[in-house]
Parts: C-alpha cells; structure tokens; sequence
C-alpha cells in the first residue's frame, strides 16, 4: 500500500495508515496488539498488554503538567470486516487498501477501519508528539468492541488512575458524546430435521441494499436483508411449492444485513411461477422502499436437477415463522431527548446448518426495562418454536452526568476556536464509556470524533478536513486541563 500524500496532520494519518496495513478484525487483533507494545518500546514508554488483548501505554506529562490530574485517552483497535461481494480481500492477511476521493478517506472494496483507527491513530500521535502540552495519559487501546465491547467488559479498572476520559469511537465531528445505550447480544438455535428429495435447485439472493449500523442507522427505514428474504419465502409460500435446503444472511450482529441468500428447492413446472412472483415481488419493495433502498436486486439462479438435503416442512415453517416474527427496527422513540432511538431491535446473523437454524439478533436500550422486555420477546419466541437461546456481551447504559468539568472545559475552547457550541448528545450506538464508568467511579467521560459515513459497511469515508480540524481541538482540550 503506498503513502497517502499531502494529509494533515500528517503524523495522525501516519499511523492510521501504518495500522490499516495489519489485519485487525474482530478476534483477530493479536498483531495490532503487539505493533502497539513495539511503539511504546520504541518510545520508552511503560506498557502492559492484559490477557484478552488490551494495551494501555502510559505518556508522561509534557513540562508544566506534571500535576495536572490524568487524562485516559481510550479507542478500540478492531474493525467491522465487510466488503463488495465481488471483493477478494482477505481480512486475515490483506492490508487495508486506502483510496482518496476529495476530501474523503475510503478502501478499495472493504470498509475503511476508519472506526475505531482514527481514534487510535490520534493516540499514537499525541504520545509521538514531543511539543503538544498535555496531562499525564493512559492511552487504552481495546480490543474486540464490534463483537460486544469484549475487550473493555475484559479490562481491570484498578489499572487505571485516571478520572477523565475521552474516548475518540464517534463519527460526527462538532457533536460531543455524553451519554448511550446498552445492549446485548441474542443467539437463537432452532433444531431442524431434514431429508433427502430431488429437484431443481434455485439459490435466491437478496442484494444492493443499504445495510449499516444497527444503531446509528437503525432508524433510517433501511431494509433488512434476513427480514426481507423471511417475508419473501412466506409470500412465495403462497404462489409456488417450494422446500428450503439453506439459508444465510449477515455476518455482523450490529450491522444491518445488506445481502441474504436462499437456496430452494422445486420441481422444475414450479419454477415459472417464482419467476414471476419474483419480479412482483422486487417491484412491490422499490415502492415500499424508495429513497431508502432503491438498489434492492434479487437474484434468482436456477441449477440442474439433483438430489438435495433440505428441511423437513416442519423445519422450513419454523424457520420462516421465526423470521417473519422476530422483531426489527425501531421499537421506542425517547420522550425525553428528541429524535433518539430509545430502544431498537436488528437481526444480524442467520444461517442454517444440518441440525439447526441460528439467528443473532442485537437488542439495544437507554431504559433497561424496556431492554428486558424486547429481550423476553426474543427469547419467548425462540423457545415457542422449540429453541434455546445464550445471551452475551451485555453492556451497561452510560448514562447522561447532570454535571462534567470535561464538559464544560470542552465547550469552553470549542466556542474560542469556533465561536459556536459544541453539541451535547446521547446517542443510540453503544460506546464502552458505559463499562468504563462501571469500572471507575465518578468518572467524568466524553467521546468525540471526526466525520464518518457509512461505518461498517464497504461504503465507510473518513474527512480528511475533519480529522485535521478535531487533531486540533483535541490537543487544544488537553492543553487546557490542568
């Protein structure tokens, strides 16, 4: 991968460069984890790596803050892997591969990374930084936080002295972060029978949709692919006769599912007529979804008769039953912060195998009552149908301080350099300030970012002009805690 030029401040893209060239997705940050060790070897910097991966590296005060109170610069390390399906990057061994379009950051065919590695590159760059006036820091650098914020749930708070924490995982630059969701993670595991028939095998796909995050976009009306392809199984149902060999969908539980595939089975006289339930059906969505998603293709490919293993009809209805009834999207508006989700619902993951159906489904929520209860409802109907289910990754709520001297010294150089406020929000994504502030008490957290578009999808971008201009209001913050 050959150097970006002309990116300022070029210190930051340095790294966020050198960190895109190390495969570093989810469950796979143990060489990201050692680059980290070797920079603060390196440096002469004090580090220690814990058992699930995490590096926390501590910068010593620059002259004149040496008694200023500790300040926890924290990102996580780990991206979301996604990519173009005609994309053969592979994630476990390929760099990421950086292209400049204006004034935006994107990869060729492969999401970004530039969530969370901007925000690690920013911490790089300030322990690199020899002239930048600031407070003693505890740079944390976590691991696994797509897959349920795994490496700071992992994370012993007596490590830590610091107070002050800002953490550098947001996506909009003038906005501050003060507060978010909780969550957890459902896997749903539906026992199937199957047997053996022959017929003509038809692999559905459902593609060209928008996906995206399932809590920043979550309430953007943007189709569902493992929703929409139970909808269409349940419709064809009605048209054509039809048996279910395999189903697949996502591959991200806080993602929206953008493509989902199944492959049927039918006797070839059958296949006409999904055909042309097909294409009502592709035309009846574009209405539906118009200005949202009007990239929806279905592909239908049809392949010669053969002997298929497929569910049994008992099976098929429970797995369509299943998805058509789970829930998705929306479920609360806050009453008390307008325009936030307060509790939402996205089905990531489904995939059929020999002997069962798994669904994982991302429940998230500012009030934990209504949490519990979407939660039941998941649960409740996995279990009518004869399932069981594990819960995983829960994380806490951070909830809004009524009172922050971050805040506040925030604001304060925000309006001197921008004449302008700077935004407070509580936002519907979970961030691990919430576990932090389990782990630390009064801690006193914000996070902040630059620009960001279409994060955990192949479509991410990260402003160039944006990332330079919160570079400058970070080292300006941290100039004036003292």
């Amino acid at each position: 991968m050959g150097k970006i030029e002309s990116l300022k401040p070029e210190r930051v893209f340095d790294y966020f460069e050198e960190i895109s060239r190390i495969p570093r997705g989810s469950g796979n940050t143990g060489a990201v984890s050692e680059y980290l060790q070797k920079f603060a070897e390196d440096h002469k910097l004090e580090c220690v790596k814990d058992d699930a991966g995490n590096v926390i590296i501590e910068g010593k005060a620059s002259a004149g803050y040496e008694k200023a109170p500790c300040v926890i610069l924290q990102g996580h390390i780990d991206m979301v892997c996604a990519k173009t399906p005609d994309s053969t990057h592979d994630f476990t061994k390929d760099p990421i591969e950086l292209k400049r379009d204006g004034d935006y950051l994107y990869a060729q065919g492969t999401s970004l990374g530039g969530d969370d590695g901007i925000g690690a590159a920013y911490i790089l760059a300030i322990l690199d930084d020899g002239e930048i006036a600031h407070p003693p820091i505890e740079a944390v650098f976590t691991v696994d936080e797509e897959t349920g914020m795994l490496g700071a749930s992992a994370l012993d708070g007596g490590m830590l002295s610091g107070k002050i924490m800002i953490n550098l995982d947001s996506e909009k630059e003038g906005t501050m972060i003060a507060g978010c969701a909780g969550g957890l993670r459902i896997d749903s595991v539906i026992p199937v029978t199957r047997a053996a028939i022959k017929g003509v095998p038809v692999m559905v796909t459902m593609r060209g949709l928008l996906g995206g995050h399932s809590g920043e976009e979550i309430n953007k009306n943007r189709i569902n692919a493992d929703k929409l392809i139970g909808r269409y199984l349940y419709e064809l149902d009605k048209k054509a006769a039809f048996s279910l060999a395999d189903l697949s969908g996502g591959d991200k539980d806080n993602a929206i599912p953008n493509e989902a595939k199944a492959h049927l089975v039918m006797d070839e006289e059958d296949f006409a007529e999904l055909a042309k339930f097909t294409e009502e059906f592709q035309n009846t969505l574009r209405k539906e979804y118009a200005g949202t998603d009007d990239g929806l293709e279905i592909l239908v490919e049809k392949g010669h008769e053969h002997k298929i293993s497929v569910l049994e009809p008992g099976s098929q209805d429970k797995v369509i039953f299943f998805l058509n009834h789970t829930p998705y999207g929306v479920r609360k508006m806050s009453a008390a912060v307008s325009g936030l989700v307060e509790t939402s619902c996205n089905l990531g993951i489904m995939k059929s195998g020999p002997q069962q159906f798994v669904a994982t489904t991302s429940i998230r929520s500012s009030v934990e009552s209504e949490r519990t209860e979407l939660t039941d409802e998941v649960e409740t109907l996995t279990e009518f149908l004869g399932g069981t289910f594990i819960e995983r990754g829960m994380y806490p709520a951070w909830e809004l301080k009524k009172d922050s001297k971050l805040r506040d010294a925030m604001q304060t150089v925000y309006k001197g350099m921008y004449g302008k406020e700077l935004e407070v929000a509580v936002i519907h994504a979970g961030l691990e300030c919430g576990l932090f502030s389990d782990k630390i008490a009064d801690l006193d957290a914000v996070s902040i970012g630059p620009d960001m578009l279409d994060i955990h999808t192949a479509n991410e971008k990260l402003s160039i002009a944006s990332t330079a201009r919160v570079w400058d209001f970070l080292c300006n913050v941290l100039s004036a805690i003292m």
